[in-house]
Order: C-alpha cells, then sequence, then structure tokens
C-alpha cells in the first residue's frame, strides 16, 4: 500500500477521489451526528433517574448540562441537513456542501474537549473525550490535508486557549501537555493512514475499470474488424474467384487476358486497402514518437497531385492552388501523403469524372492550411456529425459501387492530430465538398 502521509493522491486521480470522498463523508458524518444526538439524548434521560447534580458541584453540573444540550441540538441539527442533503441532493450538488461535514467535526471534537475541560475538572481525565472525540472522526471519515489541518490546528488552539483556565494542578499539567500532543500526532497519522487505504483502494477500482474499458474497446474493436473482414473483403475476394473460373472455364483472347488480369490486379489493389486500413485502425499509435521532416509544401504537394495523376485507372485532372511563396514545414510526409491521398481518393469516388477535383495550400492563423475540394455530389447533413468516427456509419458506396468500410477518415484525423493540427469539412449536396486540414504554426 503507498502511503500519502504529506502528499495527495496523483493527480490523474485527485479531482474524483475528492468528490467521491466528499459524498462518502456527507453520509457518514450523517450518521455520527444521529448517533451522537441519540447517545446524548439517552443521557439527557439518564439524568433523570440517576442523580447526577449530587455526584458534581451544582457549577459544574449546570456546565455539564448545557454543554449536553449543545451536543443535542447541534447534532440532531446537522444530522437532518446532511441526512436531507444525502437524500434529496444530486451527488454532484452534494458536495458543495462538504463544509457542513467539515464544520460538525469541529463541532464534534470541540464539545469531547469541553467534557472534559468544562465539566469535569479533572487533570487526570482532561484526554479521555478528546481522545475519543478525535479517533472517531479521523478513523471513521477521511479528510484532504487541508482539512486535516484545519481540524488540528483547531484542537490546538482550543487546548491552549481553555487548558489553562479548567485544568488548575500543577502536578499534572506537564503530562497532560504530553498526553495531547501524543493524541494530535495520532490523530494526523492515522487519518493519513486512512485517507491512504481508501486512495490505494480507489486507484485499484479505478484501475480496474479502465483496464475492463480498454478490454471492451479491444473486443469491441475485434468484433468490427472481423465483420468487414468477412463483409468487404469477401468482394474482391469473389471477384478474383470469378475471374481465374473463366480464364480456366473458358477459351480467352490476348485481350481478354489482360483485362481479366487488370480485374484481379484492381481486386487485389482493393483488399489491401481494407487491410491497410484495419492495420492502421487496430494499430496504437505515439504522437510523441512522430519522426518529421522540414520539407517544402509546395514541392511535397505537388510530388502527391504527379503521382494521382500518373495512375493507369485515373483519368481526369486535379487542379493544384499554391501560394506564390515557398512554405516549409515539419510533417511525417508518409503519414500527411496517406491523408492527403485518402481525401483525394474519396473525392475522384465522389465525384463524376466531368466534375472538378482542386488540391490547395494557404497560410492561415499563423499555420497552414491544406485542403482539397471536389464539385461532387456532396455529403448529407446528417452524415457529417459521425463522419470522422471509427466504422462510422456515415461511409458509403461510390458513384461506381466502389466500397467503403468507414475507417479511411477515421484515420486521416488520428494522423493529422499526431501532427498537432485538425481537419474539417463542409459540404451541401450536389454542389461539392471540402476538406480543409489545419496544421500549427509550431510545424512551420
Amino acid at each position: 500500500m503507498k502511503l500519502y502521509l504529506f502528499s495527495p493522491i496523483e493527480k490523474k486521480y485527485r479531482e474524483e477521489f475528492d468528490q467521491h470522498t466528499m459524498l462518502q463523508n456527507i453520509k457518514v458524518t450523517a450518521f455520527i451526528a444521529l448517533t451522537v444526538a441519540i447517545v446524548t439524548m439517552a443521557v439527557r434521560i439518564a439524568s433523570w433517574f440517576i442523580p447526577y447534580q449530587e455526584m458534581v458541584s451544582a457549577g459544574q453540573f449546570n456546565e455539564y448540562r448545557l454543554i449536553n444540550n449543545f451536543m443535542v441540538s447541534s447534532s440532531a441539527l446537522f444530522a437532518g441537513l446532511l441526512f436531507f442533503i444525502w437524500k434529496k441532493a444530486a451527488p454532484k450538488q452534494q458536495n458543495r456542501y462538504h463544509f457542513l461535514s467539515v464544520l460538525y467535526t469541529l463541532t464534534f471534537t470541540g464539545s469531547c474537549m469541553s467534557l472534559t475541560f468544562v465539566a469535569q475538572h479533572n487533570p487526570k481525565n482532561t484526554m479521555t473525550m478528546l481522545l475519543l472525540g478525535l479517533l472517531s472522526v479521523g478513523v471513521l471519515l477521511v479528510f484532504s490535508i487541508r482539512n486535516l489541518l484545519l481540524i488540528a490546528g483547531s484542537a490546538i488552539v482550543s487546548f491552549m486557549l481553555f487548558f489553562q483556565l479548567f485544568q488548575v494542578s500543577a502536578d499534572t499539567r506537564s503530562l497532560n501537555y504530553v498526553a495531547f500532543w501524543l493524541i494530535i500526532t495520532c490523530f494526523v497519522f492515522i487519518s493519513r493512514l486512512i485517507y491512504s487505504y481508501h486512495a490505494n483502494y480507489f486507484i485499484k477500482i479505478k484501475t480496474i475499470e479502465d483496464k475492463n474499458r480498454e478490454i471492451e474497446k479491444a473486443n469491441e474493436l475485434k468484433n468490427k474488424i472481423l465483420a468487414i473482414v468477412a463483409h468487404d473483403l469477401r468482394n474482391p475476394i469473389s471477384g478474383i474467384r470469378s475471374v481465374t473460373h473463366l480464364m480456366q472455364e473458358y477459351p480467352y483472347t490476348k485481350e481478354q487476358e489482360s483485362k481479366y488480369l487488370y480485374w484481379i490486379n484492381d481486386a487485389c489493389k482493393t483488399a489491401d486497402q481494407i487491410i491497410e486500413e484495419l492495420l492502421m485502425a487496430a494499430k496504437q499509435r505515439d504522437a510523441d514518437l512522430l519522426q518529421t521532416d522540414y520539407v517544402s509544401l509546395n514541392d511535397w504537394l505537388k510530388h502527391v497531385r504527379d503521382n494521382w495523376l500518373q495512375k493507369a485507372d485515373f483519368n481526369r485532372e486535379i487542379g493544384l492552388e499554391l501560394p506564390s511563396q515557398e512554405l516549409k514545414a515539419r510533417i511525417h510526409t508518409g503519414k500527411m501523403q496517406r491523408v492527403v491521398d485518402n481525401l483525394l481518393h474519396n473525392a475522384a469516388k465522389f465525384t463524376p469524372a466531368e466534375g472538378n477535383i482542386t488540391l490547395g495550400m494557404k497560410q492561415h492563423r499563423g499555420g497552414v492550411r491544406i485542403s482539397i475540394a471536389d464539385t461532387g455530389i456532396g455529403i448529407p447533413e446528417e452524415l457529417l456529425p459521425t463522419l470522422f468516427d471509427q466504422f462510422t456509419a456515415s461511409s458509403r458506396q461510390g458513384l461506381n459501387n466502389e466500397p467503403s468500410n468507414g475507417l479511411g477518415l477515421h484515420i486521416c484525423k488520428q494522423l493529422v492530430q499526431e501532427h498537432g493540427g485538425s481537419i474539417y469539412v463542409t459540404s451541401q449536396e450536389n454542389e461539392g465538398t471540402i476538406f480543409n486540414i489545419d496544421l500549427p504554426f509550431t510545424l512551420l
């Protein structure tokens, strides 16, 4: 067990743990106040039958009765308030009233101290009720360092102020001082042990919850990947099987052979793209390990555009709009090219042959904005909110029935975020779509 004697819980769990302990303290304090109210009321009723006033002087009995009345009334009041807050208020609202728990703790420990100081006037029993009060709250409640110091400090101040007034025996005064500081030390130490116990238990529970969530996410991801493997990979594999069946069973010309081989190659590319996206979705990336190169974005975007124009199956133009001045930035060229390639692929998939696709770049808010715009069919408004989600339901087949597994844009968003950037989309149906990639000035 890790001890938190002079430090709070780790920052990761601190706020939630503080909220948890405040809520717990309110409930426990309500029961403490109720118990004290019942016990002190029972003592008051017992005084009707037991002649307490004959056992002590009249002045001491009046002091004792005054303290008893105060404990009954204050405990009943705090019990009522705390039980009302516990039952009626929402958990987050309950924590606003945690000061009542601390205030009753001060009231209770002060009353315990006064029972000895005022009522008994007995130096040999000076520490009895103080010990009972401090150890009760120290064991039953979980205090932060601030509240613990407040309670201990109040006890110290009260002791120093009032001890001399009621304990007049010089023979036992020094022993009472020693006993008092031992009690305070034990109270602080026990309170921090209780805090440490609850903190360690809370961290273990939260760690288990975090692990369970990770397992659930992993299982969910596994199931979705299996579903895509079973569904989306079936199409290219079925296409390859059909073509090979044709080549085996029927005669074909040289021209047909080239066409068949093209179909097989295209199906293999589709399957390879699906597998690559699945691997990217399952892979855990760490932005701190991002390896970047300082490159000219103008030249890099030209290179990306030229690669697309050289593809055998790409039969359209891509406009290029670049600023007159050269812009340089630190990027992972492979990852950023994957982002731009994916967006260009989507633009081509949802833009008719007679439409326009434009790759552009400009300075924007101290950084750089790379844009991919098209004049295609656009994106329905209801699909926009979940467009970048993993395995999104917003995925659609292309104009030529090209498949989609709902991973491409999610991967794009992750790769852009690794660079500290953001990706946005604006679109209107039948008018076109614009994807904007904003890279921060820290990369320039």
